[in-house]
C-alpha cells in the first residue's frame, strides 16, 4: 500500500522538476508529463480503494473470529455439562458394580435353603413325609405341591378325602403361632391335554378353568378346616406354566398336573399387613361350622362321581 501511494508523489514531484529546470518545454513534454499525472492520480485513487476494501475485509473476519470463539465458547459448555453428567453415570454405574460383586457370588435366595422359619419349615417337612403320595414340600420356595391326579378325580375339582384330610393337617401347621404369621396362596396348573368330554366341558371349559377351579377348591377346603380366608388367594394357570415337557401332540404329562400352596410374608401381592393376625380369633369358630358337615358330605363323593367320568387320567 505504501509503494501505490509513493507513485503520485513522484509522479507530481517529477512534473515540477521539470517545469522549474529551465524555461520552456515542446508540447509533448508537458503533455507526456500530465498523462504521468493522471496516471500516479489514479494509482493513489486505486491504492485508496483498496486499502478500504481491506480494512472493510478485516472488519468482516474479526467480525467472523468474534462469532467462531462464542461458538466454541458455547460448545465448551456443553462439553464441560456432558461432561459432569458423564461423571455422575459412572460413579452411579461404580456404586452398582460394586453391589454386584459383593451379591455375585451369593446364590438366589430360593437356592438359599429354606425361606421359612426353623419351626415352620420342620412341620412342613414332615407333613410331606407322612403324604408322600399325595404332596411335596419345596422348602427353598416355602411352597407346598399337591399331586392333581392324587387330590382330585380325572377332570373334576372335587378334593379327595385323602387330600381333605392332609390339608386339614397342613391348616394346622399354618395356624400356628410361627405359621399365623403368613399368607397362603394357591396356584392351579395343568398339562396341555385339551377337555374334550362333553360332561367335563360343562363344567371346565378348558385348561383355564380348571386350574382356577382346582384352585378355589383347595382354597374353600382349607377354609373349612379353619384356616380365615382374609389369609388366602387362588389363582390359575392352565397349562401354560408346566414343570415338566409335555408329550407331542398334547398328549400332556401328568407332573405338570398339580396344585401349588405358597407360604408367603402377609405383605406380598394384594393383601394387607397384618391380616394374618385374625386367623387364632376366627379359625376356631369356621372350623367348629365347617368340620362337621364335612362328615356328612364324604360320603356323597361316589355318587357324585358319575357326573364327572372320566375313564383315563386325561381331563
Amino acid at each position: 500500500m505504501k509503494t501505490h501511494l509513493l507513485l503520485p508523489m513522484v509522479g507530481i514531484v517529477l512534473a515540477g522538476t521539470l517545469l522549474s529546470a529551465g524555461g520552456c518545454v515542446s508540447k509533448a513534454e508537458h503533455d507526456k508529463i500530465l498523462a504521468m499525472n493522471r496516471n500516479a492520480v489514479d494509482e493513489k485513487n486505486r491504492a485508496i480503494a483498496a486499502a478500504q476494501e481491506l480494512r472493510a475485509e478485516n472488519q468482516r473476519l474479526t467480525e467472523e473470529l468474534d462469532n467462531v470463539k462464542k461458538q466454541l465458547a458455547a460448545k465448551q459448555s456443553e462439553i464441560d455439562l456432558l461432561t459432569a453428567q458423564k461423571n455422575d453415570l459412572q460413579k452411579a454405574f461404580d456404586e452398582l458394580m460394586a453391589e454386584y460383586k459383593k451379591l455375585a457370588g451369593k446364590p438366589p435366595v430360593f437356592m438359599q435353603g429354606a425361606v421359612l422359619p426353623p419351626d415352620l419349615d420342620a412341620a412342613l417337612k414332615q407333613l410331606a413325609s407322612q403324604n408322600s403320595d399325595l404332596l411335596e414340600y419345596l422348602p427353598q420356595y416355602g411352597m407346598v405341591k399337591l399331586k392333581a391326579d392324587l387330590t382330585f378325580s380325572p377332570g373334576s375339582d372335587m378334593v379327595t378325602p385323602e387330600a381333605r384330610a392332609a390339608l386339614a393337617k397342613f391348616v394346622g401347621i399354618v395356624n400356628s403361632a410361627t405359621g399365623r404369621k403368613y399368607n397362603v396362596y394357591i396356584a392351579g396348573h395343568t398339562d396341555d391335554l385339551p377337555i374334550v368330554r362333553p360332561e367335563t366341558k360343562r363344567m371346565h371349559p378348558d385348561n383355564w378353568y380348571l386350574s382356577v377351579h382346582r384352585a378355589v377348591a383347595v382354597l374353600k377346603d382349607l377354609a373349612g378346616a379353619g384356616l380365615v380366608q382374609q389369609r388366602m388367594g387362588a389363582m390359575g394357570f392352565g397349562e401354560y406354566h408346566p414343570i415338566a415337557p409335555n408329550a407331542a401332540g398334547k398328549k400332556g404329562n401328568v407332573a405338570n398336573r398339580r396344585v401349588e400352596i405358597w407360604i408367603v410374608p402377609p405383605d406380598r401381592f394384594l393383601t394387607l399387613p397384618g391380616a394374618g393376625d385374625a386367623a387364632p380369633v376366627a379359625a376356631p369358630k369356621a372350623k367348629a361350622a365347617v368340620v362337621k358337615p364335612a362328615a356328612v358330605v364324604k360320603p356323597a363323593v361316589p355318587e357324585a362321581a358319575p357326573a364327572t367320568p372320566e375313564a383315563t387320567p386325561a381331563d
